[in-house]
């Protein structure tokens, strides 16, 4: 699906049930990613096909925050708050910790949807900066980018006080521990670094 708002691309993914959390074997989990647990996806939902993009950031919201410039690559220097009020802006709004890493794995158990360098821009190869969406090799559902190139904001809070959100899927410049899919990070919601985007999604 085409959104006429923001001429990205959304995928619809379907409903079902996976392990979230630390991947069977994966020695590479930190404390945040225990412990895992069965969860349902009981209702499906649409996601972006690739993290949004300066382009699209720029003909909704009349701006472009982003330190890396290029049309076709991702926003970057985007805040939840910022995040939260494109997606709405476009008719979404952003996607849960669980459907974020549901997405992600796309029917697959372990910490990445294939091999690294094939599939991520990050520390190793991405000669720190960002670049344009739709290069690397999609996950089994047709996402992009669902590790490396930017962290992504999701709706969820971190912690008990829930002044904190969280971000999913490591950067341009994150070393390889950091991009697995079931690996969190978190920050205050005004936070606007330059490793920080958006994928928006919608029921």
């Amino acid at each position: 699906m085409r959104n006429q708002k923001d001429g990205l691309i959304y995928v619809r993914i379907p409903p079902g049930t996976y392990i979230m959390g630390c991947s069977p074997g994966d020695r590479d989990c930190f404390d945040w990613e225990m412990a895992p647990h069965r969860v349902s996806i009981e209702i499906g939902f649409w996601i972006g096909q690739t993290e949004v993009t300066q382009r699209a950031y720029l003909s909704v919201t009349g701006a472009n925050p982003s330190r890396y410039k290029g049309s076709d690559r991702p926003a970057d220097q985007v805040s939840w708050f910022n995040a939260r009020s494109y997606c709405e802006a476009v008719g979404m709004r952003l996607p849960s910790e669980a459907e974020w890493e549901y997405a992600a794995r796309a029917g697959t158990a372990g910490s990445r949807y294939d091999a690294l360098e094939s599939i991520a821009w990050y520390d190793a190869n991405s000669n720190d900066q960002t670049h344009e969406v739709h290069r690397k090799k999609s996950n089994a559902f047709g996402l992009y980018d669902m590790l490396g190139n930017m962290w992504e904001w999701v709706q969820d809070a971190y912690g008990e006080n829930g002044e904190k959100r969280v971000l999913r899927g490591g950067s341009f410049y994150n070393l390889p521990r950091d991009l697995r899919v079931s690996n969190r990070l978190w920050a205050l919601p005004e936070t606007a670094h330059r490793n920080m985007g958006v994928r928006c999604a919608s029921n």
